[in-house]
């Protein structure tokens, strides 16, 4: 639900609603089907953005949860992926690469040992791609200032590239100033103390 939810964001809505769709093996027993509820009702509470409906099946294959959030945004609003203009500005929100990072480490948990992170450092990067965090709080800022925005979820050299193309315009970025992941702080800081 939250990675809907940042769609959402990125185009200046805000949520109304969603819909979940569960096809559920026999195996999945009771207590798993317990935590994943919660989660999603916590979720769902913590957004303000509640289940309006969907479906429930059993399967023979794999487990699969499909959502769908709806969203509102005042007459004329939304926030397009084509509206950037030469002279624009480009800004992000958080640290980029962290999910990134926490899909790395789930997918070789040796990575942490070579990368030098300590617990809290892999924890967080695994959360960061476990949990996403929707930038919610940002929409009206968005609707108000922004001329062009989307979701960097496929990572910010990608996503840029797609608002440029659909915007017809081009971009330079200072890398420099794009906010760092916590690997490359915590190896700078690490760096720093020598």
């Amino acid at each position: 639900m939250r990675a809907n939810l940042s769609d959402l964001a990125a185009k200046g809505a805000r949520p109304l609603g969603f819909l979940l769709a569960l096809a559920l093996p026999r195996e999945i027993g009771p207590a798993w089907l317990e935590a994943f509820s919660r989660g999603l009702g916590d979720d769902a509470e913590l957004f303000r953005c509640p289940l309006l409906g969907g479906d429930t099946d059993c399967t023979t294959g794999p487990l699969t949860i499909s959502i769908a959030a709806i969203g509102a945004v005042p007459h004329g609003k939304m926030v397009r992926r084509s509206g950037a203009r030469p002279g624009d500005r480009v800004v992000v929100t958080g640290t980029i690469g962290d999910a990134t990072l926490g899909l790395l480490l789930r997918r070789d948990p040796t990575m942490a040992d070579r990368w030098g992170l300590d617990r809290a450092q892999r924890d967080y990067l695994k959360s960061r791609y476990l949990l996403p965090q929707p930038r919610n709080t940002l929409v009206e800022a968005l609707r108000e200032y922004a001329t062009a925005a989307m979701d960097v979820s496929d990572g910010l050299a990608d996503d840029l590239a797609k608002l440029c193309r659909a915007s017809g315009v081009m971009a330079d970025v200072d890398v420099g100033r794009v906010p760092p992941c916590r690997r490359r702080r915590a190896r700078h800081a690490a760096r720093s103390r020598l």
